[in-house]
């Protein structure tokens, strides 16, 4: 692969939303356990600053213009890539949200390692950082 598409037009950012019958819990794991912040806050949406031009939207369940997906399987999976996974991992082990699974795993097919965690909609949360870079 090389650079963008030639012709394209610029993008500024992008905002992942994710879906909550318990909104308030959402808000306060993502701003004490992970340190996100927010920086546009609606009463039935915030959005949280995750890195520069890239943010995370959590929504209420029925104010959106979706709604929360029950079950396990949520479809959506926020990946942080971080070379400091063993301080991430320091920090969610201290907030309680590891689980004895939670360890450190191989994933994509190989070329990363990784740990996840719930956040309280049942979303994925997963930590990686390469070990193949893709190029």
């Amino acid at each position: 692969m090389t650079g963008p598409v030639e012709g394209r037009p610029d993008i500024a950012g992008t905002i992942t939303f994710f879906y909550y019958d318990d909104l308030a819990a959402a808000i306060r794991w993502y701003r004490e356990v992970l340190g996100f912040e927010p920086y546009f806050d609606q009463d039935w949406l915030v959005l949280l600053r995750v890195a520069p031009g890239h943010s995370l939207g959590l929504v209420d369940a029925v104010s959106g213009s979706q709604r929360p997906v029950p079950g396990l399987n949520k479809g959506a999976t926020l990946s942080i890539e971080t070379d400091q996974l063993e301080q991430w991992r320091d920090r969610l082990a201290a907030a309680g949200c590891l689980g004895p699974d939670d360890g450190f795993q191989p994933g994509c097919r190989g070329r990363t390692t990784e740990f996840r965690v719930c956040d309280p909609g049942g979303y994925f949360v997963e930590f990686f950082r390469w070990i193949e870079p893709p190029v």
